[in-house]
Order: structure tokens, then C-alpha cells, then sequence
């Protein structure tokens, strides 16, 4: 039988207690976010609809032989170069050129077929559709190469999502008692859902539709005051200032609620942004893993004095 002596037992408990602590520390870190006390989460994301974004109109006549084009008299292979930006809705009006059937997607792992998270039309030129109207909201920028998925190595293309998003410009219509409206005849409470990329340059054109002073701004810790950090407008309908313009970068991602700081209850409203890094909660994370590191080198450094002054007892008798 082996004899652990005090040191040996005072190490043992030393790496018991270290991986105990190791352990309580990966699970704060990795079991899911931590939550502030008295710090609301933000609202839980909604499925983005995929006409939210900046517009961009696109018609593209397709044949098996000749390709892509603009046109009917424009068809060659690659087909013309399509260029938007990262969370515009783009809208394609496709159009058969022969009596073959066809269809239009991004190939983005370029396997030549189309896969579940790349955007893929409805067949068109068929019996029971000849033209398609459809839509996608491109949300993955990079250089990318469109097929059909008949013909996809007859028929393909170039389509570039640039990484900024475009710029949004915004008019809304303040009042204390019905809330905000994209005009004096849309005011409601809640306002109209804003969604946008992180990134994105918002510029807010803010009109009031009553004497009241008011502001906007995003209510990111649901305070119902603008705090540092949060973007707030200037005043307007102050006596001063009738109408503001005023621009922020939408760059904290989530579903948050904007708000009048003069009136925060009755004027609110819903922005989504998407994608971007997400904040880490405030206060939360170092505190707790620090305060288990701490209480159990605490237990540790404990232990080890009483084993000490024990060992040092029995060598005394030892001699």
C-alpha cells in the first residue's frame, strides 16, 4: 500500500481543486451566454423576410447553347457580370430563350448543382411557367459563379456581393400619443421594423407630427434612456430644430428596440441587424470565473496551512 505523506496530500488536493475550478470556469465560458442581472436580453431574431433590403432589378434571358444575357441579342457564355451589395434584395425576371427548361443559382461550393443554402429559382421556361419572377437577399459577399442547373457548365455567370452594405435612408414621423410612422399616415405604436446588415450607414431624416420635443435612439440594455454607447439622435421639435438629419453605423447586431428618450413607452419600435459580431454581455463573464478562481485557491491556500503546521508537528515528535 502506498503512504501519500502530508505534501503529497496537500498536492493532491491542489489539482483537485485547480480542475475543479478549470471545469466550473469552461462551463460559465461555453454553456451559453451569461445574462446580466437586471439587464434585459435582447428580443429573440425573427426569420428575416427577403424583401427588407435595398432593391436591385435584374432581367437575364437564358438559352442552353448560347448562355446568359440581358437581353435576347446580348446571350453569351459567361453571361453578363452581376454586381450588388451584401443585404440587397435582388429581384431576377427570368426568361427562357429556347424550348429547353432552365433555372438560376449560385453555385457556391461549385459542385454544379444547386445545394439548400445557395439561392436556387424555380424552374422557368416550362409548360407550366415561362417566366419567373423571384427573388433572394444576398447575404454572402464574395466573387461567385451562377449556373442553371440544366446546363450549368453552358450556362453560368459572375456575380459579385460587395461586403458593404448600401447605405439606408430612412424618414420617419414622430408623435408622443400614436408613435412613428414612415409618414403622417402610417404613425403607429410600435413603429415600422427596421432591418438592416451590420455595417450599414443609416441615415434617419426624423419629422415631428405634433408640438412635442422628441429624439430617437436604440435602447441596446432596454434602459429606456439613451446611454453611452447607444446611438441617440439630436433633439428635434425643440423650438430650435424642426427636423432632424442624422446618420449612424448600424454595427451591433440583434433584434433591439429604438425609442423617443422624451417619450420611451409610447414611441418604439423594432431594428434588426444582421450579421456582424454580437456584443459580449456587460460585467459578466470575468466576474463569476474570477470569483470561482479566487474562493477556491482560497479553499487551497487553507489547506496547505493546516497540512504544514501538521507535517511540522509530526516531525517534531519524529525526533
Amino acid at each position: 500500500m502506498t503512504v501519500i505523506g502530508p505534501r503529497g496530500l496537500v498536492l493532491v488536493l491542489v489539482g483537485v481543486l485547480v480542475s475543479a475550478t478549470l471545469a466550473a470556469a469552461f462551463t460559465v465560458a461555453f454553456s451559453g451566454p451569461a445574462v446580466a442581472v437586471g439587464v434585459p436580453a435582447p428580443r429573440a431574431t425573427p426569420r428575416v423576410s427577403p424583401m427588407n433590403g435595398p432593391s436591385v432589378n435584374v432581367t437575364l434571358h437564358g438559352n442552353a447553347g448560347l448562355g446568359w444575357g440581358l437581353t435576347n441579342a446580348t446571350i453569351t457564355e459567361p453571361g453578363p457580370n452581376l454586381s450588388v451589395h451584401l443585404g440587397d434584395t435582388v429581384t431576377l425576371t427570368l426568361i427562357g430563350n429556347d424550348s429547353a427548361p432552365h433555372n438560376w443559382f449560385i453555385d457556391y461550393d461549385n459542385n454544379l448543382g444547386p445545394n439548400g443554402e445557395e439561392p436556387s429559382s424555380p424552374d422557368f421556361n416550362t409548360a407550366a411557367m415561362k417566366v419567373v419572377v423571384w427573388s433572394f437577399v444576398a447575404d454572402r459577399p464574395g466573387n461567385w459563379t451562377y449556373r442553371c442547373r440544366y446546363h450549368p457548365s453552358s450556362m453560368t455567370g459572375t456575380i459579385s456581393i460587395l461586403p458593404e452594405p448600401q447605405p439606408l435612408n430612412l424618414t420617419l414621423y414622430a408623435n408622443a400619443a400614436r408613435g412613428w410612422g414612415k409618414s403622417n399616415a402610417t404613425i403607429s405604436e410600435p413603429g415600422p421594423p427596421i432591418v438592416v446588415f451590420a455595417g450599414t450607414n443609416v441615415t434617419l431624416t426624423l419629422i415631428a407630427n405634433d408640438s412635442s420635443m422628441h429624439n430617437w435612439f436604440i435602447d441596446f440594455d432596454n434602459s429606456l434612456t439613451p446611454n453611452d454607447g447607444e446611438p441617440s439622435s439630436p433633439d428635434f421639435n425643440s423650438g430650435t430644430v424642426s427636423v432632424v438629419v442624422w446618420s449612424f453605423v448600424a454595427d451591433r447586431s440583434g433584434n433591439w428596440t429604438y425609442r423617443c428618450r422624451v417619450h420611451p413607452t409610447s414611441m418604439t419600435g423594432s431594428i434588426l441587424i444582421i450579421g456582424g459580431t454580437a456584443p459580449p454581455p456587460p460585467g459578466v463573464m470575468l466576474p463569476i470565473i474570477s470569483a470561482i478562481m479566487l474562493g477556491a485557491l482560497g479553499v487551497v491556500f487553507v489547506f496547505a496551512v493546516i497540512y504544514h503546521v501538521r507535517a511540522v508537528r509530526a516531525a517534531k515528535r519524529m525526533r
